[in-house]
């Protein structure tokens, strides 16, 4: 695939552009890019002033399905999502109901960092711009559709400390619009996704676009890919992970390619939704970084940031930009403003995490789209000019690859997205090479044979960019732990599962495992356990999901004359493919302090629940001999 990739782009840059119509020249093109690409379908829609130039689509919405992609088929678009939120912000300016070189705290009083007097700085173009300084404090996404989640994750910030200065430079952050989204809800009293409607979507008709869950399954949204060794994996739209805290960063929006290109005429020309004011503030730079490399196939040139969009001089001419992507889909946008050509590509994998030395990059695709509209040929912008860096001549012994064979449980790292709590299994193939694969719960999201650059370091190789996955090693050669993508695991050793017990079918239908020493007694809606000092205790039951109240389960338990010291807040964390709530309370009774966790977590039919118990002074030890393992190997037949 590398050499037809090379050979394919040397074929088109020696074509001269004839005097075919543009679009012929399109759609040849983009048919030579389906030919050779791993993405299973995508569509390209391309406006030329005021109306639409070229539309259509390629493959098919899902691998190994007959349904093609078409530019009517809805995907979610990922961070494109920012620019819709910044020109969400410009309609309430034009109101005049907020400056963009106020304080965020005009608009939102209670908002501040941990160290507020850096917060107190934070305007409302520096939220646009990328140029805060805010990144997302560190805990488990809240996978709460609610309005009240982007409220509930600004409030969250206040525990972080600010290591840049506001307004200084730039730093790519997604808490910076979800600020903007809450203030576009605040100040215009109506959600986030209400204001969006009214304002942008339905003036300019876009009516397979949406922001509201409820509305995926009447506009048929298609989930995308995932990759694996020598293609990708089909996913499935999964709702419990879907989060409405990151909306107005991009973790709702859906949109089809006819709908984009209605917005893209919008952009370019003066409507009821977009003027040449608004316009000008968008795409004015307001900040610098590194643009793409000459060994990325760029020129070195710096990109700027505006509000909500790129721009960026790409052989000499000035392109307004921006892209999204998912894990699972991906979107990319160019607009021309001299030449009044606009372009947007949606794909049903993500490109961001496709391997660049193998398969033609988005950005290139629809450079050239936009350079064919223009007819002018096509060019290797955005092509990377050299091998990929991490091809080597190393040889693992085959001695040495059972110790990397085994399971590897997820203990930190990972984003909001694909990648937060999910475990890794290493196991070999029949060719003999080891394949690792990345899961959570039933759901394998990357599939990829390792490749080792020494015994700590090994290379993914799949269709996906090539990542580091590094182990730890004792000095006698045991693998304990290992990281990838930034999610630190830890290996599941086998004298440690000796010492646990599976049981099955509790409740009916549910398998878990707990310390082989305590004794256990359970039916279809209940389950008891106690260690074998008996002075720790487990209990659980399955009951309706609308009964399901953390702190009506504890006073269930423990009764009203248990006097409370402490509570925490409830905790949620994606585990093996489960949303697990957790609290935590400190109680007397009878003169002794008590320590109780509640778990509890939920599917489409039954909701569950397990609380632990013992003296303070014993708790923690029980929390790690009991909880850990429970929650990672509960499963649902």
């Amino acid at each position: 695939m590398k050499i037809l990739f090379g050979f394919l782009t040397s074929l088109l840059l020696s074509i001269p552009v004839l005097s075919q119509p543009a679009q012929d020249l399109i759609d040849s093109y983009l048919r030579s890019m389906h030919n050779i690409h791993i993405i299973p379908g995508f569509s390209v829609v391309v406006v030329k002033d005021n109306k639409m130039f070229f539309s259509k689509g390629y493959g098919v919405e899902k691998l190994d399905a007959g349904k093609p992609f078409t530019p009517a088929t809805v995907i979610a678009v990922g961070s494109l999502t920012k620019s819709f939120t910044a020109l969400a912000i410009m309609k309430l300016v034009e109101k005049g109901k907020l400056s963009l070189d106020a304080p965020v705290i005009n608009y939102l009083p209670w908002f501040h960092t941990a160290n507020r007097e850096q917060s107190d700085k934070i305007t409302i173009r520096m939220l646009l711009s990328n140029t805060s300084g805010l990144y997302p404090s560190n805990t488990t996404p809240a996978y709460d559709l609610s309005e009240a989640s982007i409220e509930t994750f600004v409030r969250n910030l206040s525990s972080i400390y600010l290591y840049r200065e506001p307004g200084n430079s730039y730093e790519y952050s997604n808490a910076g619009f979800v600020v903007a989204g809450l203030v576009i809800s605040k100040i215009s009293g109506i959600s986030y996704a209400s204001f969006l409607k009214a304002e942008i979507f339905q003036p300019l008709d876009m009516q397979h676009t949406t922001t509201i869950p409820g509305e995926f399954n009447r506009m048929k949204i298609v989930a995308g890919h995932y990759p694996s060794v020598k293609s990708v994996i089909p996913a499935n739209r999964e709702p419990e992970f879907e989060t409405g805290e990151y909306a107005p960063a991009g973790s709702l929006l859906n949109s089809s390619a006819a709908d984009i290109g209605k917005y893209l005429i919008a952009l370019m020309n003066e409507n009821k939704v977009v003027n040449g004011k608004v316009r000008k503030t968008l795409w004015t730079p307001n900040t610098n970084f590194p643009g793409l490399s000459p060994e990325d196939g760029g020129d070195g040139k710096l990109f700027s940031y505006g509000l909500g969009w790129m721009i960026s001089d790409i052989e000499g001419r000035i392109i307004i930009h921006h892209g999204g992507s998912t894990g699972k889909t991906s979107s990319f946008t160019m607009i021309d403003t001299a030449n009044k050509i606009a372009a947007v590509i949606l794909m049903n994998v993500d490109m961001t995490f496709i391997d660049k030395y193998a398969y033609p990059t988005e950005f290139n695709i629809l450079n050239n789209v936009m350079r064919l509209a223009a007819k002018l040929p096509v060019s290797a912008f955005a092509k990377p000019t050299i091998k990929d860096p991490t091809l080597n001549n190393y040889e693992l012994k085959e001695s040495k690859k059972n110790r990397y064979i085994g399971e590897y449980k997820h203990k930190n790292g990972g984003d909001a997205f694909v990648y937060f709590g999910v475990d890794m299994k290493i196991q070999n193939t029949s060719g003999g090479k080891l394949e690792g694969i990345i899961y959570l719960g039933s759901r394998i999201v990357n599939r990829f044979v390792l490749d080792f650059v020494n015994e700590a370091v090994a290379v993914s190789r799949n269709v996906a960019t090539p990542a580091h996955l590094t182990f730890k090693l004792t000095p006698g050669g045991e693998i304990t732990a290992a990281w990838f993508n930034n999610i630190e695991f830890f290996k599941i050793q086998k004298d440690s599962d000796s010492a646990f017990k599976q049981f099955k079918n509790v409740f009916g239908l549910v398998n878990f495992n707990i310390p082989r020493s305590w004794k256990c007694n359970f039916n279809k809606s209940c389950f008891s356990a106690i260690n074998e000092n008996n002075n720790a205790t487990l209990n659980g039951a399955v009951m309706e999901k609308e009964k399901l109240s953390i702190d009506t389960l504890f006073r269930s338990v423990c009764g009203s004359s248990a006097y409370v010291n402490y509570e925490s807040k409830i905790l949620t964390e994606n585990i093996g493919g489960f949303i697990w709530k957790q609290k935590t309370y400190v109680y007397e009774k009878e003169n002794k302090q008590y320590e109780l966790m509640i778990l509890v977590t939920e599917n489409a039919r039954n909701g569950y629940w397990f609380m632990l118990g013992s003296e303070k002074k014993d708790f923690t030890v029980y929390i790690q001999q009991v909880v850990n393992f429970l929650v990672r190997s509960f499963r649902i037949q």
